[in-house]
């Protein structure tokens, strides 16, 4: 029996026109199943909106309102409570036999003046980036960056007293100045655990130098306080051990021909970061002082810029500041978290009796 040439060929038409319907049909569904590559779901996650860290613990309705607290929660559940606590109080069972105790989450008057890449940096990256123990392991290899800003939004939402993002130290990005023998991190001592800068340069109210704290001082904390688990921490023991003193690297310093105490400093009310800057938002102390050859050339030019810090031209427009309007002129307390001197209440606005005469500092 033979088909009709008209009949196959119309067969064929049909068919074709068959298979190009569900083909077509099952690609749109493919796309719609298929999983998006890894960048492309990245670029996805950046275009949702990440909203600022809360201000207190929301509790549990809001926590439900805020998918990014909840996704937070859920990631601390699984990769952070173990040894910080399911509260976050650093009672969680597998940090009770380490050597340091995990950081309690919820005292809000350590973590609240460090910002969130300070956070991220230790989540991401480890303890041991900031100076901090290496216990504290990185989690970059196992979670996104999204999901560490996740977590740091959690964590902010702990902290008793609540979260101010105005309170939080600029800390540089860049870390300057010279690389000391042992990381020691003014961020941590300072700025976070807010130590008193004369508890440890304690003659600066007493004599002409500051003074660099004794290896003696140092451990009168760090026999108890991570006296194992930190490395920085052991290349001071070693150092106690050896009866040595820490070879510091000098930041700050005036020329031989010119005498500077202390003292008179301290006692008429100036914070140190008056002239040393913010000294607690420094991972590495760096200085930005001294003779400086543009700003001489641009006063030469006729140029009204003002001098740089711990220069003569600076100490004398201070002394003259201070002699006509009292210690506020040149210093805001209020700006500080925590005022590393003394000011008498009222004493800000006092005028002073600074010395302008060449031989007061150099004799």
């Amino acid at each position: 029996m033979r088909i009709a040439p008209s009949r196959v060929i119309a067969s064929s038409i049909t068919a074709a026109v068959l298979i190009g319907i569900l083909v077509g049909f099952q690609i749109p569904a493919a796309r719609l199943t298929t999983p998006k590559p890894a960048a492309a779901q990245a670029k996805a996650e950046a275009a949702v909106p990440h909203p600022p860290a809360a201000a207190g613990h929301a509790g549990g309705a809001a926590m439900k309102a805020d998918p990014v607290m909840l996704r937070g929660q859920q990631v601390f559940t699984q990769y952070c409570a173990t040894c910080h606590g399911p509260e976050g109080k650093g009672d969680g069972i597998s940090g009770q036999s380490l050597p340091i105790k995990p950081q309690n989450l919820t005292e809000g008057r350590q973590l609240n003046p460090l910002p969130d890449r300070f956070l991220f940096d230790v989540i991401a990256h480890g303890g041991q980036t900031v100076g901090l123990s290496p216990l504290m392991p990185g989690f970059k290899p196992y979670l996104s960056d999204f999901q560490i800003k996740d977590v740091i939004v959690y964590i902010r939402s702990l902290a008793q007293p609540p979260f101010d993002p105005r309170a939080v130290l600029p800390i540089p990005a860049k870390r300057e100045g010279p690389v000391q023998p042992i990381f020691f991190s003014h961020v941590i001592h300072t700025g976070s655990m807010q130590i008193a800068c004369q508890y440890c340069h304690a003659n600066a109210r007493r004599s002409s130098a500051a003074g660099i704290p004794s290896v003696e001082r140092c451990m009168g904390c760090h026999k108890i306080v991570s006296a194992e688990g930190n490395p920085e921490v052991q290349k001071l023991h070693r150092y106690w051990e050896r009866k040595e003193p820490i070879p510091w690297v000098r930041v700050f310093k005036v020329p031989e021909y010119a005498q500077f105490t202390h003292k008179p400093h301290v006692q008429a009310g100036m914070q140190c970061q008056t002239c040393h800057g913010r000294i607690e938002t420094m991972e590495q102390v760096a200085a930005q002082s001294g003779q400086n050859t543009v700003n001489d050339l641009m006063n030469l030019t006729g140029m009204n810029v003002p001098p740089t810090k711990l220069t003569m031209g600076w100490c004398v427009e201070c002394h003259r500041s201070v002699n006509a309007s009292g210690v506020q002129a040149v210093q805001n307390v209020a700006t500080l978290p925590v005022p590393s001197v003394h000011v008498v209440p009222g004493s800000e606005t006092k005028q002073r009796n600074a010395p302008l005469e060449c031989v007061a500092c150099h004799h």
